[in-house]
C-alpha cells in the first residue's frame, strides 16, 4: 500500500495528451497527486484551464524521468513510440498509464510484457470504455444468464472525419512513416475501443483462427482504411463481428448488439447506455474513470480495469489490420464530398456496418456496390 502523493509526468503533454492534463489539473488541485514533469518535442503548450505551473517542462523523456523522477507516467505519443518509452519508464521505477494502442504487434507485445513482470511495474492501457458501469453490467446480466449462452457480439460504428484529420500529424493516415508501419485508420486508431469492447464482452478469449478482414479507403491520399469490417471467433465459440466507416451519412456513435440463445442486449459503448433483455428503454450509466483505478491499484491494491494483459488479443487483430496492404479505393460513383473541410460520404455505408454488425457479415456478403 502506498499513501504518499504520487508524483506524475506526462510524455506526449501536446494532443491528445492535454486531455490528460485537464483531467490530471481537479485532482493536482485538490491535492491528490503532484505534477512533475511535462516532455513533448514541440513546446508544451499552455492552457488557461490547466497551467503548467511547477511542472517541469522536458524535450527529452530520459532526462524528464531522471530529473522529475516521477512514479507515474502516462504515455500520449504516436504508437511507434510507445515500446521504448514504456520499458524506460518501468525500469525507472514508473507505474505507467500508457495510451492505446499499447504497442502494434504481438513480438513487442510480448517485451512489453516481460518488462512488466520483470519490473513488477503496473501498466494501465487506455480503453476507458472499459471503466463503462454499462459494460460491468452486462457482463453481470450474461454471468446470471439473463442472455443464455452467448452467441455472437456485432459491433457497428458510423463517424464522419474531414479531410483535415488526415492533416493533424506527419503519421496520419499513412500505412507507415520512416519504415514503422502506424497504427492510423478507422479499425486501428477512433475504432480501437469497439475492437477492444467486443473481445472483452465475448469473454476476453483469445481468438481460435485467422481473422476474415475487409478493409477500403475513400481519399486516394490516404493509405490507410476509413471503412472496413473484421471478423472472428474466439476460443469460447463466440462470433465477433466489427464493422465502422469515417464517412456515414447518419451517425452510429458505436452499437454493441449482443446475441445469446435467451435474448439480445444493445450497448452504445461511447455513451454508455444500455438495453437488456425485457427493458423498455436503454439505461444510462457512468465510469471509472482508468487513471483514478490506476491510483487504487498503487493505493489498495485495487484490480486494474485496462491492465496490460487485456490488450493482447486486441494486439492480434491490430497486427493483423497494419499489415494488411494499402486497401483498395472505393470507386468515385460512389461518394459524396460535403462542406468546405470536406467530409467524404460513402453511399449506404451507414446501413452497411448496421447489417454487417448485426448479421456477422463481411461487406463482401452484403451485395454492396462497392465491396
Amino acid at each position: 500500500m502506498d499513501l504518499t502523493i504520487p508524483r506524475i509526468a506526462i510524455v506526449g503533454a501536446n494532443g491528445y495528451g492535454l486531455h490528460h492534463r485537464r483531467n490530471l489539473e481537479p485532482k493536482r488541485r485538490r491535492g491528490e497527486l503532484e505534477l512533475v514533469g511535462l516532455c513533448d518535442t514541440a513546446e508544451v503548450s499552455e492552457d488557461p484551464d490547466v497551467p503548467i505551473g511547477d511542472a517541469a517542462v522536458f524535450d527529452d523523456y530520459r532526462r524528464m524521468l531522471e530529473d522529475a523522477d516521477p512514479d507515474i507516467v502516462v504515455i500520449a505519443t504516436p504508437p511507434p513510440t510507445h515500446l521504448p518509452i514504456a520499458t524506460d519508464a518501468m525500469r525507472h521505477g514508473c507505474d505507467l498509464y500508457l495510451e492505446k494502442p499499447p504497442v502494434a504487434s504481438l513480438e513487442e507485445y510480448e517485451r512489453l510484457y516481460a518488462e512488466m513482470i520483470g519490473t513488477g511495474r503496473a501498466v494501465q492501457v487506455g480503453f476507458q470504455a472499459l471503466g463503462s458501469h454499462a459494460f460491468t453490467a452486462l457482463r453481470d446480466a450474461m454471468e446470471s444468464g439473463r442472455i443464455g449462452t452467448l452467441e455472437a457480439v456485432g459491433v457497428a460504428g458510423s463517424w464522419q472525419r474531414p479531410d483535415s484529420y488526415y492533416r493533424r500529424s506527419a503519421w496520419a493516415g499513412k500505412r507507415e512513416l520512416d519504415g514503422t508501419l502506424v497504427a492510423d485508420g478507422a479499425l486501428a486508431n477512433p475504432f480501437a475501443h469497439a475492437t477492444q469492447q467486443a473481445l472483452a464482452i465475448a469473454g476476453d478469449w483469445p481468438l481460435d483462427g485467422e481473422i476474415e478482414l475487409e478493409r477500403l479507403r475513400c481519399r486516394d491520399r490516404i493509405e490507410v482504411d476509413d471503412t472496413a469490417v473484421w471478423r472472428g471467433s474466439n476460443k469460447g465459440g463466440v462470433s465477433i463481428t466489427v464493422a465502422v466507416t469515417l464517412c456515414g451519412d447518419r451517425k452510429l456513435e458505436g452499437d454493441i448488439y449482443v446475441r445469446g440463445t435467451e435474448g439480445e442486449a444493445w450497448l452504445e459503448y461511447p455513451t454508455d447506455r444500455l438495453s437488456l433483455p425485457g427493458d423498455a428503454e436503454p439505461k444510462q450509466y457512468g465510469r471509472t474513470d482508468l487513471f483514478d483505478n490506476l491510483l487504487l491499484h498503487r493505493q489498495r491494491g485495487v484490480g486494474l480495469i485496462s491492465g496490460l494483459r487485456r490488450s493482447k488479443t486486441f494486439t492480434g487483430v491490430l497486427e493483423r489490420v497494419l499489415n494488411d496492404p494499402v486497401p483498395p479505393l472505393v470507386d468515385d460513383a460512389h461518394l459524396e464530398r460535403v462542406g468546405a473541410d470536406p467530409v467524404t460520404v460513402l453511399d449506404g455505408a451507414d446501413a452497411a456496418v448496421e447489417r454487417a454488425a448485426k448479421e456477422g457479415r463481411l461487406f463482401s456478403e452484403l451485395a454492396l456496390p462497392w465491396a
